[in-house]
């Protein structure tokens, strides 16, 4: 436990500011009565001072968040645990834990407590946005009766909250996810000691370099992976354009919303899944029950950036059909160099439209595309989109 030093308190510094206007007074004006007055204030002002340094107390509080990752709109609380580790009875004391680097607090009292005696308490957090939200350190302050001193005591340490963008499970059959059977080659093969794979294929951007097969790479000149047999599933990469000038607040979440979905959906479909944004965020292609939660880690701490000199997603490789997220303030030409990046025509392109009725769309010829209306939830565009599957 951190203590910090005795200092005043707001009342305590106006008490003695007063005090010396008094005393000013006093000489100015020749008014004996009004020295009285400022030395009797300002010996209670010392004495507070005292009686707050030598007051003996040891409060302990063990704070525990429960979920320590939820997404946005879900609820996230603080279980609190409020041990008095003296021997004698606790003073009453008030109890602060600072959060969003302190920009809000949670305040609450804490009434006496009992040599040993151990409470209980819970608050919630605000947990509406998404973001990486530092809580803590929790303090514990003791104040005089007449509220001139305090001395505060920092018990519990700094934890945080992550606040996943929302997301829902989609359908996801769409070209985007392609079938294995597109990169197969046909070279059944069967490994030693147990670690049988189904077939060898040419080497992905994001893919393992552990499943390399490094006879055949050598033989062919190129990177060739092993690819096992549990890893038939499709693959689904989703592009995140984050560029600031395409966003405002608002589309940025629900751009980043919307490639949680996409991903987790695929996840939970049992494909693999990449997510690549503009910013420079590569998830690498994964499956399972952590590759989820670690994109959802990352998106929770994304933000809009500035174009960098580098031309749009030229490090992404050519990452075979991809689902490209982005607004109607997408340049064109931007939009088009990025989808022939990936190497691929099937690619899908998700637009949010932020611009006014009547405005000239975001055109992706040849590419299924989803429109999503300012006030239209994703979802319902994603699966409307996909039941008449028509190119636009």
């Amino acid at each position: 436990m951190t203590v910090r030093s005795v200092t005043l308190t707001s009342r305590g510094r106006v008490v003695l500011v007063a005090s010396a206007v008094m005393a000013a007074a006093a000489w100015m004006f020749g008014v004996q009565e009004l020295y009285s007055l400022a030395l009797a204030m300002v010996v209670v002002t010392v004495a507070t001072l005292v009686w707050v340094a030598t007051r003996r107390w040891q409060i302990d509080v063990t704070r525990v968040v429960h979920p320590g990752r939820v997404a946005a709109g879900q609820e996230a609380r603080v279980e609190l645990s409020i041990r008095n580790a003296s021997t004698r009875s606790s003073p009453p004391v008030e109890a602060r834990d600072p959060f969003d680097g302190g920009r809000r607090r949670a305040r609450f009292d804490v009434a006496p407590l009992g040599p040993g005696e151990t409470r209980g308490g819970s608050y919630r957090l605000p947990s509406a946005r998404r973001g990486l939200y530092r809580l803590g350190p929790l303090e514990v302050r003791l104040t005089d009766p007449l509220g001139l001193a305090s001395r505060t005591k920092t018990t519990a340490s700094v934890t945080s909250l992550t606040v996943h963008p929302a997301y829902e499970l989609l359908p996801m059959a769409t070209r985007s996810s392609r079938p294995e059977d597109d990169l197969r080659v046909s070279r059944p093969t069967s490994g030693s000691g147990g670690s049988e794979f189904h077939t060898l294929r040419e080497y992905v951007a994001g893919d393992d370099l552990r499943h390399v097969h490094w006879p055949t790479t050598a033989r062919l000149d190129d990177l060739v992976i092993r690819q096992p047999e549990h890893f038939r599933q499709g693959r689904t990469t989703v592009i995140a354009d984050l560029r600031a000038s395409v966003h405002d607040d608002d589309s940025l979440e629900r751009v980043l919303s919307a490639v949680a979905s996409l991903a987790l959906s695929a996840v939970a479909a049992g494909r693999q899944a990449r997510v690549v944004t503009t910013g420079g965020y590569d998830s690498g292609m994964g499956r399972g029950r952590r590759h989820g939660p670690a994109i959802l880690d990352a998106l929770a701490a994304a933000a809009a950036h500035r174009p960098a000199t580098a031309p749009l997603l030229a490090k992404l490789g050519r990452t075979g059909p991809a689902i490209f997220v982005t607004t109607d303030d997408c340049p064109e030409p931007d939009l088009q160099r990025a989808l022939v990046s990936t190497g691929a025509a099937e690619s899908t392109v998700v637009v949010f439209e932020r611009r006014r009725p009547g405005a000239e769309r975001l055109a992706a010829p040849g590419r299924l595309t989803v429109r999503v209306g300012s006030e239209q939830p994703f979802g319902r565009a994603w699966s409307r989109r996909l039941a008449g599957s028509s190119l636009s």
